[in-house]
């Protein structure tokens, strides 16, 4: 058996591949793009045969790259997102577009859904927030809407689950994959029987919790060729990819916190025993190191505005072009203010129907104005976030800066001037497929720990500290922020203290 072991991440628009060996660490990276699909106002899905191709690329790219024989590879490993399920036939064969968690195709007809068991009860059972776009409501939506399809249905999968079907025949999850469901049980770890007998989705079509992410879950048969590996090669479980970026981040004991934006900003927090928070804003799920838990909050709109802007206005430029640009303009980027809610609020309070705004435009602003306005947009909720995890009672100790955003030295010194707190960026942003492949190595028996396979792969650079004037400029353009983001948004006013802070 080869020591080299590749990760992949199933996200919203790419698939990610890193190869990586216990001596060398990571040595090639592979992103195979795909499209979002929008066909409607509101919309949002993936064509699930993407990510097959994508993977199908992206294992023999990195192969070639470092000049690795496919036998040299002793295990494989997918993570990817939770919050969808590909709807198949009896023999694995995707019977319509993904649905979405962006997709706000029918905002009043999830929260008629949410309230048939009430907010409360919602959380208590799941563990997380309600909101849209989760695999229950587009679960209601398919069944109300396409009945003809829903009568086909015999899977709900997602991603990364989909894909070793495709792989090896195998139906089955890991306790990760379901906890933004809102059809779990977070204090069982699987799926909620009352939940499915509630809203009539048959418990029969969601895969079993039969793996932990650790754990082989079987072996490359036939299709290993379709993807350039040989017959014979180790597939690992896998699970989420916000646990496996907070892994491969090296976000793995408690006190550690991983922050990511992608086309959400995450933040992930580390303890040994479950938080159950009542208000739903900090979320349970199960890390994918073993007896430990993470604890997250979802702020939808932050990643996906920043990337309306660029495809608006940003031409043919690199989000780095981009972010470099506004070097040349000052903290408070001259009174103008984002608020990144392209897709709703979810955290501190959730507001479906909010949607962006750029206020203040004068004529003098120009596109870096825009971007750093974004920028500072995302950082000035970083407290609030902050707040609400150590007022629950989790440490937060180390702030690790993870995907994209930590390759961005100035947008990490806006959000640690912001915070008044270092942060850690990670070197490697491709965080939740360098996680898959530390738990491929775990499961090939690569690495005896995630302890060791963090060490033995994780890099991470220096802090990046708060600069005295930069924190005290800030505070009171946080301030103003706020301020105008009550008078715009009034139901956002005082971030709900009695809902989200009891």
């Amino acid at each position: 058996m080869g020591q080299y072991l590749i990760g992949a991440d199933i996200g919203s628009s790419c698939l990610k591949a890193a190869l990586v060996h216990p001596e060398r660490g990571v040595v090639a990276i592979s992103e195979q793009f795909y499209p979002m699909h929008r066909p409607h106002p509101g919309w949002a899905q993936n064509d699930a045969e993407d990510w097959y191709r994508a993977l199908a690329l992206a294992v023999p790219q990195v192969l070639a790259e470092f000049g690795v024989s496919p036998s040299e590879v002793a295990a494989l490993c997918l993570v990817g997102q939770r919050d969808i399920a590909v709807l198949t036939d009896e023999a694995g064969r995707a019977l319509a577009p993904v649905i979405h968690w962006t997709d706000r195709r029918d905002p009043d007809e999830t929260t008629a859904a949410y309230g048939r068991l009430g907010r409360q009860r919602l959380i208590g059972i799941a563990g997380t927030l309600p909101i849209p776009g989760l695999v229950l409501p587009n679960l209601l939506w398919t069944r109300r809407h396409q009945p003809e399809l829903w009568r086909r249905v015999r899977h709900a999968l997602q991603p990364k689950d989909y894909l070793a079907h495709r792989l090896t025949g195998d139906i089955g999850t890991d306790p990760t994959s379901p906890t933004r469901s809102i059809l779990n049980d977070w204090r069982t770890g699987t799926w909620s029987d009352d939940l499915c007998d509630v809203y009539g989705i048959p418990r029969e079509i969601l895969p079993d919790v039969t793996y932990q992410p650790w754990q082989v879950r079987g072996e490359l048969g036939v299709a290993a060729g379709e993807i350039g590996l040989v017959p014979g090669t180790l597939l690992v479980a896998g699970g989420g990819d916000d646990p496996a970026a907070a892994l491969g981040s090296g976000v793995i004991e408690p006190g550690d916190v991983s922050v990511g934006t992608g086309s959400s900003m995450s933040w992930r927090a580390v303890a040994e025993r479950p938080v159950f928070d009542p208000s739903g804003l900090v979320g349970l799920m199960p890390h994918v190191v073993p007896h430990h838990h993470l604890h997250e909050m979802v702020a939808v709109g932050s990643g996906t505005t920043l990337r309306w802007l660029r495809g608006a206005l940003g031409g043919d430029a690199t989000y780095e072009d981009l972010i470099a640009a506004t070097d040349e303009v000052g903290p408070g980027c001259d009174g103008l203010l984002c608020f990144p809610f392209i897709e709703g609020t979810s955290v501190p309070v959730q507001d479906d129907h909010v949607r962006a705004v750029f206020h203040g435009i004068s004529g003098h602003h120009a596109l870096p104005h825009f971007v750093r306005a974004t920028l500072e947009g995302i950082a000035y909720q970083y407290p609030a976030l902050l707040n609400a995890l150590t007022q629950r009672g989790l440490r937060a100790t180390t702030l690790t800066i993870s995907d994209g955003e930590a390759r961005s030295t100035t947008w990490n010194q806006i959000k640690a001037n912001v915070l008044g707190h270092a942060l850690l960026p990670a070197l490697r942003v491709e965080a939740p497929s360098i996680g898959a492949a530390i738990l491929a190595g775990i499961g090939s028996g690569t690495f005896a720990t995630a302890r060791e396979g963090v060490d033995a792969v994780v890099e991470v650079s220096d802090p990046v500290e708060p600069t005295p004037e930069g924190y005290l400029a800030y505070q009171d353009l946080r301030r103003d922020w706020e301020r105008s983001r009550d008078q715009i948004f009034p139901q956002l006013a005082g971030h709900a203290v009695s809902l989200h802070l009891s």
